[in-house]
C-alpha cells in the first residue's frame, strides 16, 4: 500500500495519527508466511507528503520477505517443540507413545528420529502407539504412521496401535491405507494383555 498524502487520502485523512502528524506519506508491504498466509505489514511512515523512490519500495519488499522467512522458521521451530511427544516406558522393552495433534511432514520427521533413537538405545521390543488424540488432516497422516511403524519393525520392535477412533477408521478405509495390516487393539489394556501383562487390582 502506497499513500503519498495521508491528509488527502480517504482511508487516512480522518485518522488521529494523521491529525497528529499533520499529514505525511505511508508505505506498507505485507509480511507473509511461506504458505501465503498473512502475518502483518511492514510500514514506513514519513511526516511529510512525498513520493517514495523505487529503490526504497524494493528495499521494503526485500525486508518484508526476509522477515516472513525468519518468522516462518521461528513458527516451525516452535511448532516442533510444542508438538514433541513423550515416549513413556512402562516396563523393560515396552513403551507407550501417545500421538496427539497434527502429524505433518515436518513433525513426522522429528518423531521418526526420536522414536528410532529411543527404540535402538533402549532395545525396545513392543512400541504401543496410541492414536486416540491424533488429528487426521489429510491422507499423508496414514503414510507417516506406516513409515513410522515399518521403521520400528526394521529395528526389531513390534508396533501396536491403540485407541483408533471411528472417524479415523473410516478415513483410513476410504484412503485404502495399509494401516489395517498392523497389530491393532482398541485400548491400552488390551494391548498390554496381548503382550502378556495382567492388570491386578490392589486389595
Amino acid at each position: 500500500m502506497l499513500i503519498e498524502d495521508l491528509s488527502g487520502h480517504p482511508l487516512t485523512k480522518n485518522m488521529s495519527v494523521t491529525k497528529e502528524l499533520g499529514g505525511g506519506t505511508l508505505l506498507g508491504v505485507p509480511i507473509t508466511f511461506g504458505n501465503g498466509q498473512n502475518y502483518g505489514t511492514l510500514c514506513g511512515l514519513d511526516n511529510k507528503a512525498r513520493k517514495f523512490k523505487e529503490e526504497e519500495i524494493e528495499l521494503f519488499q526485500t525486508m518484508a520477505n526476509l522477515l516472513g522467512y525468519v518468522i516462518d522458521l521461528d513458527e516451525a521451530k516452535s511448532r516442533i517443540q510444542s508438538l514433541s511427544t513423550p515416549i513413556v516406558p512402562i516396563a523393560d522393552g515396552v513403551v507407550i507413545f501417545p500421538l496427539v495433534g497434527e502429524m505433518d511432514e515436518v513433525r513426522s520427521e522429528v518423531i521418526l528420529e526420536q522414536v528410532l533413537s529411543k527404540s535402538y538405545q533402549a532395545s525396545i521390543e513392543y512400541f504401543i502407539i496410541d492414536v486416540s488424540g491424533l488429528v487426521i488432516s489429510d491422507s499423508s497422516v496414514s503414510n507417516n504412521i506406516l513409515k513410522l511403524t515399518q521403521s520400528l519393525q526394521l529395528l526389531g520392535a513390534i508396533p501396536i496401535l491403540t485407541g483408533m477412533r471411528p472417524d479415523q477408521a473410516m478415513h483410513f478405509h476410504k484412503t485404502g491405507s495399509e494401516i489395517s495390516q498392523l497389530i491393532m487393539k482398541s485400548s491400552l489394556k488390551q494391548a498390554l494383555s496381548w503382550i502378556g501383562f495382567k492388570l491386578i487390582k490392589s486389595t
